[in-house]
């Protein structure tokens, strides 16, 4: 699951268009912050801002990572999402994503038109190796970067429906390589945190690579068996769109999960 797996895991190792009923009367703006774990010790921290709107979204935020244990590098990212939904499809705008990770630092930059990227930037320079599938122009259309996969909207008639709210496939590029991320309803639970109590819906995760990545080395096959991922979402304010309360990924060093204690909005 290479959005916790590129970015989450990485950082480990990282306008709302018309849909009927569902108008914002004023803009929705909700602050979220997670704990992140890795093998059972606290290694970071992660928070969101999410502005919605009638006509936008915005996901601003960061991540920092202590190396708390060898496997995790002291790492801060910062990123920023633009786009709009269209009924229960996301069509972002731009994305960038700047990052410093003990001396190395980097970032990328999407750019986006009719929700197909048009132009790509990235420093260092993205690169190859022999055996990678390569990444045409049609893996870049219709797909949304590792930010804009944080919300989930559904139609206002199915608001609660934990089936509506997961069974979907996410198409993702994080600026080297393609995936899908094929998602499954599997419980819903009551939760809180900070400024928030309510229902979480779990959608199990799997992943599918499509590009960009070399398919015989060991940690792609163990992560496209992986079968244990999952995520959780509950409802952005009175809105028709979720938004990432938690995480749990098992990786091939370790399990990772992440948990909102703060679910507000403001």
């Amino acid at each position: 699951m290479l959005l916790f797996c590129r970015y989450v895991m990485m950082l480990i190792l990282a306008s709302l268009a018309y849909v009927p009923g569902s108008a914002f009367a004023q803009d929705t703006k909700l602050l979220t912050k997670y704990s992140i774990s890795f093998l059972g010790l606290n290694v970071g921290k992660m928070a969101n801002s999410y502005v919605l709107s009638d006509k936008a979204y915005t996901i601003s935020g960061g991540v920092r990572t202590n190396a708390v244990v060898s496997l995790v590098a002291d790492t801060k990212a910062y990123f920023e999402s633009k786009g709009r939904i269209s009924g229960t499809r996301l069509v972002p705008a731009n994305h960038k994503l700047d990052y410093r990770s003990n001396k190395k630092k980097g970032g990328v930059k999407f750019k986006y038109a009719d929700g197909n990227i048009v132009a790509v930037s990235s420093a260092p320079k993205v690169r190859y190796k022999p055996g990678a599938i390569p990444v045409v122009a049609a893996h870049k259309m219709n797909v949304l970067d590792p930010v804009s996969s944080l919300l989930f909207p559904v139609m206002p008639k199915d608001i609660g429906k934990g089936n509506k709210i997961c069974n979907r496939v996410v198409p993702v590029f994080d600026g080297k390589a393609r995936m899908n991320l094929v998602l499954r309803y599997k419980s819903k639970r009551l939760v809180k945190a900070k400024g928030f109590r309510g229902e979480a819906f779990t959608c199990a995760v799997r992943y599918q690579p499509v590009s960009g990545i070399r398919p015989f080395k060991k940690h792609i096959k163990f992560m496209k068996a992986n079968r244990d991922m999952e995520i959780s979402l509950a409802r952005v304010g009175e809105s028709n769109v979720y938004a990432l309360f938690g995480f749990r990924v098992r990786t091939n060093r370790g399990m990772a999960s992440g948990k909102a204690y703060h679910f507000a909005q403001y």
